[in-house]
């Protein structure tokens, strides 16, 4: 299970590997594991944005099953708007 005291904690890809090549996600799976859940969280507002890591992290409090998890952050932006992302896989042994 990740620990989530700390979201430095998680197995974060590198943006570089991001997405991973479809010879390495055949079907939903890659390198011996099975994707089973993927979560995102957004926000455009700044409010929001401020509040974005509370409510990821409460949401990784809940769900602690996986035996391998990674994530994305993304953030992009118009003349107007700001939207940060984080993207959630939840990954299981297989």
């Amino acid at each position: 299970m990740p620990d989530t005291t700390n979201a430095l904690a998680l197995d974060v890809m590198d943006s570089r590997s991001w997405p991973p090549s479809s010879a390495e996600t055949a079907g939903g799976v890659m390198s011996g594991f099975k994707l089973v859940e993927v979560k995102v969280f957004s926000a455009t507002k700044r409010k929001d944005r401020d509040r974005l890591d509370e409510v990821a992290t409460a949401w990784l409090r809940d769900h602690q099953d996986f035996d391998r998890l990674t994530a994305q952050v993304t953030l992009s932006s118009d003349l107007e708007y700001h939207c940060m992302s984080i993207t959630f896989m939840g990954w299981q042994r297989i």
